[in-house]
Order: structure tokens, then C-alpha cells, then sequence
């Protein structure tokens, strides 16, 4: 009993706690598409982001602390979602569009009476359908069917109205004792803290080795809450891509593309055209890849809202401009149904 009550105990701690961290990733990944669906509707505006951000979280933080008005949840989780920022244990960063994708495709932009909006760019999101009409402003780098490719970008005008964000949370580790060991364990991997030589009571747990630096985990760890206290938390990485539906417009959260596609695109799908109108999600634990947010800086926007400056390096994979495999479900090609019978009544 003395030798197997602790590891059993362990054990039983640990699955509760693993059950708890995929709850709360599967909330996390709600919120971020509420805040993806806020700001395809709202020109990519930051701010719209972080309103949809604090509305898509605000069920799984309802709880005492929340109140119970509707108006005033709302308010309280939005205030929430600026704390977290600024404390670190909530981190979004814009993928796409980038800066190049403004740089090919932009255009003047226009308020809801058509007249002109001064130095505010933002890409197009109207007759998508005859995008191919439209010529990048950097040059043409290809053609993806009748699209054109912008050289700067590497995007179509349909692949640039992809808004694609990514949401970094810190989740409080509430079950005692297995908290502590894993928030000790992942700082060394991590490279926080150099290792040391830790034991529970008559087991020795060792030296754990470091290996490769994730620096954006390691503020989360132990990222205080509203009345600053030190709270354990594990780092949670999801993301989310959602179809513009209005014009995006550059903001300071706008990231620098790093990377190109590689590769020739496949003959068949030179034929068909680009996509349309999909959209996916795709999650990642705070403990496993590798991280694709170190490189370039934000630049900042003359006339548009303050926010941090983000370390981001945003590549083929991540803006989504890289070519799709052949499995991928398209909407909106040009090729004509003919299998017989198909249409009839």
C-alpha cells in the first residue's frame, strides 16, 4: 500500500485533471470561432475580435464570480478577456490576411455611403465569383485556374479573404499536487527554468532534460489572475479560419508572411479553380509542435488601434494559401455536373 496508494493516487489525479484540460480546450476552440465569426462581419477590427472572443468564453467562465445579467456577464467577461491579456495568459494573433495580402490586393475603402475612407485600405469581398477580374497591384506570380497570384502574397483574392486567427490560453490547473508537478516538469522542457533534481516524498522523479525553448508557454505557467495571485495554469494553442464577409481592413494586429507555397499546383486543380466558402479549425495542445510565432514583428499602422506588438512568423501552412490536397471539399467550381439523371425531377 505504501508503494502503490501514491502511484495509483497519481494516476487518478493526473486522468482528472487531462479530462479537465480537453474541456476546456473544446470552450477555448468555441470561443475562438465566435471571435473569428465577430471579425469576419466587422472588417477584421481587433476590437470586434476580442468582443467575440469574451462572448464565445463567457459560458465557460459563467459560474459565482460571473453576474447574472446578461448585459453585465458580458461586460464582466470582456473585462476578463483584457485582464487575461494583459497578465499573458490570453494571447490571439492574426494569421491571414497579411500585410502582403494587403500589399497585392487592397483597394481604398469605402463607408456604408460609398465614399472614400482615407488612408484605410482593405481587400475587396464583393463578386468573388469573378474574382479573376481583378489584378493583383504587386504583380502576377501565376495563375491558379482563372485566378491571378499575387507575387507578394501568394494569394488569390479568394485566399485573402481567409480570416485565420490563433488563441493561446493559459488553463487554471485546479486538482492538487498533479498541478504542481506538471507545471514544474513543462517549464524545464520548455526551457523557463533551468532543470533540477526534484523528488515526492521517497521517489526520486529525476532531472528532466530541456529541449527546445517555446517562449510563448512560458509566461502562462504561473500568469496571475485579477488580484495577482500566482496561478498554475498549462498553455493551450487552437486555432480557427472563417470566410470574410465583409472587407477586411489592415490593423496593428496585421502579421508579416515570411514563407511562400512551394511546389507546382497539381494540373487538376489548375482546371477546377480555387474554393470557396470552406472553413475549418484545427487545435494543438500547449505541449506538443512546434511554435510558428517567432520571426518578424507587427507593424503598426498609421491611425489604427494600439495593441502589443506580437512576435509572428505566418507561413504557406498557416495563412492557408498553401495548395490543398486533392481531398479537400470545394464549393463553387467550374466544372459542369454531368452525371446523367442528376438533375431530373
Amino acid at each position: 500500500m505504501l508503494l502503490a496508494a501514491p502511484i495509483v493516487l497519481l494516476l487518478g489525479l493526473g486522468a482528472l485533471q487531462w479530462a479537465l484540460l480537453l474541456h476546456a480546450r473544446t470552450a477555448v476552440e468555441y470561443g475562438l470561432f465566435e471571435a473569428a465569426r465577430a471579425g469576419s462581419v466587422a472588417q477584421a477590427r481587433p476590437e470586434a475580435i476580442e468582443a467575440g472572443l469574451a462572448r464565445g468564453l463567457l459560458p465557460f467562465w459563467q459560474g459565482a464570480a460571473m453576474p447574472d445579467a446578461p448585459a453585465a456577464a458580458a461586460a464582466a467577461a470582456q473585462a476578463k478577456v483584457g485582464q487575461g491579456i494583459a497578465a499573458g495568459w490570453i494571447d490571439w494573433r492574426q494569421i491571414a490576411p497579411t500585410i502582403e495580402s494587403f500589399a497585392d490586393w487592397a483597394e481604398p475603402a469605402r463607408d456604408a455611403f460609398g465614399r472614400p475612407v482615407p488612408e484605410t485600405p482593405e481587400i475587396p469581398n464583393d463578386s468573388l465569383q469573378w474574382s479573376w477580374l481583378r489584378a493583383p497591384a504587386g504583380g502576377i506570380a501565376g495563375m491558379r485556374g482563372r485566378e491571378p497570384i499575387g507575387t507578394q502574397s501568394q494569394q488569390t483574392l479568394n485566399d485573402a479573404n481567409v480570416l485565420k486567427l490563433e488563441l493561446r490560453y493559459g488553463v487554471p490547473l485546479v486538482v492538487p499536487l498533479v498541478g504542481s508537478i506538471a507545471v514544474w516538469i513543462m517549464r524545464i522542457v520548455d526551457g523557463c527554468v533551468s532543470p533540477t533534481r526534484r523528488s515526492v516524498g521517497l521517489v526520486d522523479l529525476g532531472t528532466p532534460a530541456a529541449s527546445a525553448s517555446r517562449a510563448w508557454a512560458c509566461p502562462m505557467y504561473l500568469a496571475p489572475d485579477a488580484s495577482g495571485r500566482t496561478v498554475l495554469r498549462w498553455p493551450v494553442r487552437v486555432s480557427a479560419t472563417v470566410r470574410m464577409q465583409s472587407p477586411a481592413r489592415r490593423s496593428a494586429r496585421t502579421a508579416h508572411r515570411t514563407q511562400t507555397p512551394a511546389g507546382p499546383m497539381p494540373a487538376s486543380r489548375q482546371e477546377s479553380g480555387v474554393a470557396a466558402g470552406s472553413r475549418g479549425s484545427a487545435t494543438e495542445a500547449g505541449q506538443a509542435g512546434d511554435d510558428v510565432a517567432t520571426g518578424n514583428e507587427v507593424s503598426a499602422v498609421p491611425g489604427a488601434a494600439s495593441a502589443p506588438a506580437l512576435p509572428v512568423r505566418v507561413g504557406a501552412d498557416d495563412d492557408g494559401s498553401r495548395e490543398p490536397g486533392e481531398n479537400r471539399l470545394q464549393l463553387g467550381g467550374e466544372r459542369s455536373f454531368s452525371v446523367p439523371g442528376a438533375c431530373d425531377a
